[in-house]
């Protein structure tokens, strides 16, 4: 159990990263910087409704550490 929530955890801070990468390579000035350009933003937006799903009202403590763990990655990448 502790072990699949720490890789769902790593996963979606992972794919929270690259996606806010893959979206500010196109330099759109129309979308707006929060949560388009923001690496805890969209994770924590991008995990919330699945880990909510999963684990109920301790999903939203989970899309918090899944958005801080892809702000640490963006930080020592």
């Amino acid at each position: 159990m502790i072990f699949t929530l720490l890789i769902q955890l790593l996963g979606f801070a992972c794919v929270g990263h690259l996606l806010t990468d893959f979206i500010s390579s196109f330099d759109l000035p129309e979308l707006p910087d929060k949560p388009f350009r923001c690496d805890m933003c969209m994770t924590t937006w991008l995990s919330l409704v699945p880990f909510m799903l999963m684990y109920g009202a301790s999903g939203i403590l989970y899309a918090a550490i899944s958005g801080v763990l892809s702000n640490y990655i963006y930080k020592y990448k």
